[in-house]
This record gives structure tokens, C-alpha cells and sequence, in this order.
């Protein structure tokens, strides 16, 4: 599956760079969009976790300056209707693990045992999240 990978840099204030939205940036690391984010349908972002710096100075007392803080994500797209030998129908949302389950098959026409398709799964690989949490936009 094809993936796209972005970055954006954004400048908060020190006060909006707090321990609990450091927390929220731990927190959401390695989850995907639960709603539209940055045009992607729900599933298809995947946020890669966020680096910043501090422009200022911090004392045991007092933070001045502003934070530049580098936001990663890769988009993987939401695929449906795809097919696999004679299963039909097949929905994943783009960071979703399909897998198929195969069996043996006598194939008269070639007087042979063949692979063919018998099942397919669709697993959640990522916890979905509210990236507004970003508090970047949407």
C-alpha cells in the first residue's frame, strides 16, 4: 500500500506547551484520525509522534520564549471493493491489516492441488484518536 509522509511545523506559546499536552502528544503518538484530519477520511492518518524546541530560556522559576514543535504523520488510503480470488467486497480503512486465509483446492482442470482463497480478515492494527487534541487545526 502506498504511503504518504508529512511533517508541519508549528510555534506555540509557552503556555500552551504545558505537561499535560506533552502528555497529550505521548498519548496520541502511534494512533490514527477518528474524523477528517487535513482532508484524510477517518483512518487513513496516522499520526508519528512530534519534536520540539524551546526558542527562550527556562529557569527553575520561568519559561520565556515560544516553542517550535515539528508534527509527523503518513497517510495510508481507505480502500474498498477489493477483491481476492472469488471474495468480493473487501473493505479496509488504510492503516487496517488485511490477511487471507488460504486452502487446498484440487484444480481438475490442471489434475492439481492449488492455493485458493477462503476467508479474509480485516484487523485493526491502530487505537483511532481525536487528532482536534493536536489543537493544530484540522
Amino acid at each position: 500500500m502506498p504511503i504518504y509522509n508529512f511533517s508541519e511545523t508549528h510555534y506555540l506559546t509557552v503556555e500552551q506547551v504545558t505537561p499535560e499536552y506533552k502528555g497529550t502528544l505521548f498519548q496520541l503518538t502511534g494512533k490514527v484520525n477518528n474524523a477528517t484530519f487535513r482532508g484524510l477520511a477517518a483512518g487513513e492518518c496516522l499520526f508519528l509522534g512530534a519534536s520540539g524546541t524551546l526558542h527562550g530560556t527556562e529557569t527553575d522559576t520561568e519559561t520565556t520564549g515560544d516553542w517550535e514543535i515539528t508534527y509527523r504523520f503518513a497517510a495510508s488510503p481507505n480502500k474498498t471493493g477489493i477483491t481476492i480470488g472469488s471474495i468480493s467486497g473487501i473493505a479496509k480503512k488504510g492503516w487496517e491489516y488485511l490477511w487471507v486465509r488460504y486452502a487446498d483446492v484440487e484444480d481438475m482442470d490442471a489434475m492439481a492441488m492449488v492455493k485458493r482463497p477462503v476467508a479474509a480478515y480485516v484487523e485493526q492494527v491502530y487505537e483511532d484518536a481525536d487528532f482536534g487534541l493536536l489543537d493544530i487545526g484540522s
